[in-house]
């Protein structure tokens, strides 16, 4: 159990996010100076749905007929994919929020790296337990399997969970590989570190409870898709549980790779 183990407490996560909601304002306004300093496009991801490209593509049709007949100059084709340069800044962008948010949680709980490897007991791990998280990952799986066909039943495309990688890196190899290093190393250490081991470790002199969900809550919220909410939120509580039974990160880590390498690697099997 973890409870009373930390040193910081809420209000030093209070702190920790108000930095991090600043680090995420730079890291973006420095992302989008770039993308108009290269006069790149401003599209990082794929028009994925056949219906809406058909939309798109109607529509297009339609302005060129008018165009013809009155004369006019004839308007650009539109966008349908995703500009892959403003792509790889945005994935370059990511991997910077990941690593100051390690900065972020180590300094407003200030811990050295050393002291914070040896509270999360992140100096030891009994593989013998790597069975938790394994069977976390297929449990959340599953439930994610359920939700989505519960969220499709009721016909409202807000509940649908949608991919936070874009379709769009299978077609640049470089931005793949950027891609993958994203969601199978940067994310799970940088996230784990922050939302657990910092924010819910922080806020367990609330009890369990509180800290799991507000910190869960976060952590679905960062990731911008309204759909997955609900399964994230899930998610993280099952992560928070994973940390409160033994206090060491690493079980959250491999949890956190085995999920994201399973989708990224679905992800590969229809490029």
């Amino acid at each position: 159990m973890t409870t009373g183990r930390y040193p910081w407490g809420p209000k030093r996560v209070l702190l920790g996010l108000g930095l991090a909601i600043s680090v995420f304002g730079v890291t973006s306004t420095l992302l989008i100076f770039l993308v108009i300093a290269t006069d790149q496009g401003t599209a990082s991801s794929d028009i994925g749905d056949t219906f809406v490209k058909m939309r798109e593509i109607g529509r297009f049709a339609d302005q060129r007929l008018r165009d013809a007949t009155e004369g006019a100059r004839l308007h650009d084709p539109p966008e349908i994919l995703a500009d892959l340069d403003t792509l790889k800044l945005g994935l370059t962008s990511t991997l910077l929020f990941d690593a100051l948010l390690i900065v972020v949680a180590g300094g407003t709980a200030r811990l050295d790296f050393r002291s914070a490897v040896r509270l999360m007991k992140m100096d030891q791990y009994d593989v013998h337990g790597v069975w938790r998280p394994m069977l976390a990952v297929f449990l959340c799986y599953v439930g994610i399997a359920i939700y989505a066909v519960a969220a499709s039943a009721t016909g409202i495309d807000l509940l649908t969970p949608n991919s936070t990688l874009p379709s769009a890196v299978l077609r640049d190899d470089l931005a793949l590989a950027m891609a993958g290093v994203l969601a199978v190393i940067c994310a799970p250490i940088a996230e784990e570190v922050f939302f657990r081991g910092f924010v819910f470790g922080g806020l367990t002199r609330w009890g369990f409870w509180p800290a799991a969900l507000l910190s869960s809550l976060l952590f679905a919220g960062v990731h911008f898709d309204p759909g997955s909410v609900i399964p994230f939120v899930g998610i993280g509580v099952v992560l928070a549980w994973l940390f409160w039974q033994r206090g060491c990160l690493w079980d959250n880590i491999l949890f956190h790779v085995m999920f994201n390498g399973t989708s990224f690697a679905v992800l590969l099997a229809t490029r």
